[in-house]
């Protein structure tokens, strides 16, 4: 399990742990039933923002055992704003635009050459979601959807190094919400997202912490 995967996922687990623990008496979230229809569909539309933290998987380098992380940064930090609605008790649909701050490695190689690089764009997903019996406020979460995300790269003094590519690409991942209110949740994601921007990148990892509203 790569540590990334861990990292978030104990995050997770302890997060919806201490706030089961604060508030055992705490009614499930009541809203969801009281809205559904007869065969089970509703309409419960959401906002929410999260922060991101991608790990990028660089490809190797043709003909060097090293790969294009020795040139530019490897872990961004970022955000995201979503829009989404929860359409069944096990399944909604979530749209969002990501974006991270610049992250620079300096000195590259020795060479005195600086590079910086960001990611944005936009996202689709499908969420399914499992409630947990013995935990009623408590639901696992698995998501599946495309992206469009541009990377940035620039090199210090080097014009013809820098530029950006954008591609659509899947992307899968899993996570828990804990329901601190009828209202408000709080969220853990880690997603596998496809990457490849013309062959210098393998994929990415997106772990991501944040906070839902429900209408």
């Amino acid at each position: 399990m790569k540590p990334i995967f861990a990292t978030a996922i104990i995050a997770a687990s302890l997060l919806t742990s201490a706030a089961y623990a604060a508030d055992k008496s705490a009614p499930a979230n009541t809203t969801l039933a009281s809205t559904a229809s007869a065969n089970g569909f509703f309409f419960k539309p959401y906002v929410g923002a999260d922060y991101d933290y991608l790990s990028i998987n660089y490809s190797t380098i043709p003909g060097t055992s090293s790969d294009y992380g020795t040139l530019a940064s490897k872990s961004l930090n970022g955000g995201d704003f979503h829009v989404g609605a929860r359409v069944h008790k096990y399944l909604g649909f979530e749209a969002s635009y990501l974006a991270t701050a610049s992250s620079s490695k300096d000195n590259i190689l020795g060479s005195g050459l600086n590079s910086s690089i960001k990611v944005s764009g936009f996202t689709f997903d499908a969420m399914g979601y499992l409630p947990i019996e013995a935990m009623p406020k408590l639901e696992l979460i698995g998501t599946a959807g495309v992206s469009n995300l541009k990377a940035t790269i620039d090199f210090s003094g080097v014009a013809a190094g820098s530029g950006h590519k954008t591609e659509t690409k899947g992307r899968v991942g899993a996570g828990a919400q804990y329901w601190l209110t009828d209202n408000l949740n709080v969220r853990g994601l880690v997603r596998y997202q496809g990457a490849n921007f013309s062959g210098v990148v393998d994929d990415a990892i997106v772990s991501s912490l944040g906070l839902n509203w429900q209408f």
